[in-house]
């Protein structure tokens, strides 16, 4: 192959996974835009001294578990160093998966505690929106794995050809 065409396939090649991951960027956001977005469609409709309410108690959880992000990620980083190590050292690699899996229990139970406290100030119609909001909060769905069932009232993808 000549050189010239060589350069062109590079830079063809270049040009098709930049815009590729352009493409796939969008997507991302858009999906966790609706996500955010449906959840702040519901905590509107709940009364403006109900919706302060929660404001407040979701932003004390952010302040409450801004130290617990920083050690996850740190844990993140540590858990990787050990999985790229060599030798593999097996039983540190999962105390650190287990440590991080500790500290984001800490962050939920910290949401949980603040829903606690909400929910006793909550009519049962506005303890509805709060769940329903928390579930498009916190539901991320993801893929079936090749070959799974589809979930009840999914619907099953077309055979492959």
């Amino acid at each position: 192959m000549s050189q010239p065409m060589k350069l062109f396939l590079a830079v063809s090649l270049l040009l098709n996974l930049l815009l590729g991951g352009v493409i796939l960027g969008h997507a991302s956001h858009r999906f966790m835009r609706d996500h955010r977005q449906h959840a702040a469609e519901s905590v509107a409709t709940l009364p403006a001294e109900k919706r302060q309410l929660f404001e407040a108690a979701m932003q004390r959880v952010e302040q409450e578990s801004g130290d617990l992000h920083e050690q996850i990620s740190d844990a993140r980083k540590e858990a990787a160093s050990l999985l790229k190590a060599e030798p593999f050292n097996k039983a540190g690699y999962l105390a650190q998966i287990q440590h991080i899996h500790e500290l984001r229990g800490q962050m939920m139970m910290h949401t949980a505690e603040a829903v606690a406290e909400l929910a006793t100030r909550f009519t049962p119609e506005e303890r509805a929106v709060l769940a329903t909001m928390l579930a498009e909060m916190f539901h991320h769905p993801r893929p079936a794995p090749p070959g799974a069932s589809p979930s009840p009232g999914e619907t099953p993808p077309p055979a492959q050809p």
